[in-house]
């Protein structure tokens, strides 16, 4: 499946004759503590009121005390490297990125192409202190199978996921939101957050880009923003996809679906604009742009503007929106395992020992949900896990920072709280999951997602 582009809407030729917005256009109804549209939050003064609410939680984070007997490690599931003429970026650049992030762990996730084997023709193993496992985004699914699959058929889905389990390897149900009536209960887990799905719905933010590009100061705007604000402006469009999260809730009621995040990188969102003669102007994508758009200033104004004092062939602007380590430090999927192996690996996401976290917002490591009989280690279960219900059964939580955690019983929340720690007596079967949320510029924004307990009777 090839990764929605900004340029399918910014670079479109058949939208060029259209006249320009001189203002923002009217955003679609805004999600779940939202207070800003996406245009709204790309200016200059949003995105500094974010920046500097990032640097004060930045200055907060605590150790935390509570511990869960595991490593944290930093994940990234979703990547694509040389794996298409639509993917700029490769893996060395992958590699730079997760050490610059502090990702320990890339599962690569290939397009398939008949001619390459996904699993031997890409990287497997330590490289630097960063764990690769090599993978496929296919058929629906992020599939990590033990071996290559090169040459094998199958008939069915079922055939599919049957296939990538075999020898224990691991599959999740990718892009949700075009899937929800897709079955998970033979699936290692799905994509509760995916930054491609969150982008789909943003037509009005692109149409604002798309002006921008032949706007001299909305351009100068942008240029700006991407250079003083560069994850503020990345994460602008950040949403909590509740669909999503209601799909997991359902499929969680019946059965244990690890929930992962899609970073869903490419390094492909890059455009330069240049001068094109005395009255024009060329808009070309960074990587699998074809012919440049050519635009004009009786199309749109102000590229007279643009190209006044310059010379054909000179650059006006040069935009790189998503190189890897701005996508990695974005979202990822934060695995608890005993060591930084593949084994270890596998096995956390198969139980469900992860958390998914927006780290843009704020380094959440060392966050711990867990439960426990008394206020020792007795029956001890961390996230993903499963426990008896027990006098004294308590679920404890506790992250670096305070924000309202939001605890929930079988997709309903029972307890919402503005602490960085929260203990609840259980005294009901059921699946419990928490979230916590961090506020902004007077927005609120989902920060962590920890992975279910449940909770049966003995």
């Amino acid at each position: 499946m090839l990764r929605f582009s900004l340029c399918s809407l910014v670079c479109a030729f058949t939208l060029w004759p259209a006249p320009i917005a001189t203002s923002p256009p009217q955003e679609a109804k805004l999600g779940p503590g939202r207070k800003y549209s996406t245009v709204e939050r790309v200016q200059l003064d949003r995105l500094r009121a974010v920046h500097e609410a990032r640097l004060r939680y930045s200055g907060a984070r605590r150790e935390v005390a509570l511990r869960s007997g595991y490593e944290d490690y930093r994940a990234i599931l979703h990547a694509h490297a040389e794996d298409a003429a639509h993917t700029g970026g490769t893996r060395p650049e992958l590699l730079a990125a997760a050490k610059q992030t502090g990702v320990r762990i890339v599962m690569l996730t290939d397009h398939v192409r008949p001619q390459r084997d996904f699993i031997n023709d890409s990287w497997r193993g330590l490289r630097d202190g960063v764990l690769f496992i090599p993978g496929a985004e296919a058929e629906g699914f992020l599939a990590y199978p033990q071996r290559s699959i090169k040459g094998e058929s199958f008939t069915s889905r079922e055939g599919y996921i049957a296939l990538i389990k075999r020898d224990g390897g691991n599959i999740f149900l990718s892009h949700v939101e075009e899937r929800f009536d897709w079955p998970t209960e033979e699936l290692d887990g799905i994509e509760i957050y995916n930054n491609h799905t969150d982008i789909k719905d943003e037509g009005p933010f692109l149409s604002w880009l798309r002006g921008a590009l032949t706007d001299p100061g909305r351009l100068a705007q942008l240029q700006s923003a991407l250079s003083d604000y560069p994850q503020e402006f990345f994460g602008a469009s950040q949403d909590y996809l509740a669909p999503i999260i209601a799909k997991w809730d359902r499929d969680l009621a019946s059965h244990s679906v690890t929930g992962v995040a899609a970073n869903d990188c490419h390094h492909n969102q890059g455009f330069i604009v240049t001068v094109a003669g005395p009255n024009a102007i060329e808009i070309s994508e960074m990587v699998d742009g074809g012919e440049p758009r050519r635009v004009t200033a009786e199309q749109a104004p102000r590229v007279a503007e643009m190209v006044r004092g310059r010379n054909t062939g000179d650059i006006v602007a040069r935009l790189d929106i998503d190189p890897y380590d701005r996508s990695m430090r974005y979202v990822t999927t934060h695995i608890l395992a005993h060591e930084l192996t593949e084994v270890a690996v596998r096995q956390a996401l198969r139980s469900g020992h992860a958390y998914v976290a927006h780290d843009w917002l704020c380094d959440p490591t060392g966050f711990v949900f867990a439960g426990s009989v008394g206020s020792g280690q007795s029956s001890r279960a961390v996230m993903g896990d499963e426990i008896a219900l027990r006098p004294g059964l308590g679920l404890r939580v506790e992250a670096p920072v305070a924000g309202t955690v939001k605890l929930f019983r079988n997709g309903v929340v029972i307890k919402e709280t503005h602490d960085a720690r929260l203990e609840w007596p259980v005294t009901e079967p059921g699946v419990y999951r928490v979230e916590i949320w961090l506020e902004l510029d007077g927005e609120m924004r989902p920060w962590i997602y920890a992975n279910a307990i449940r909770v049966r009777r003995t």
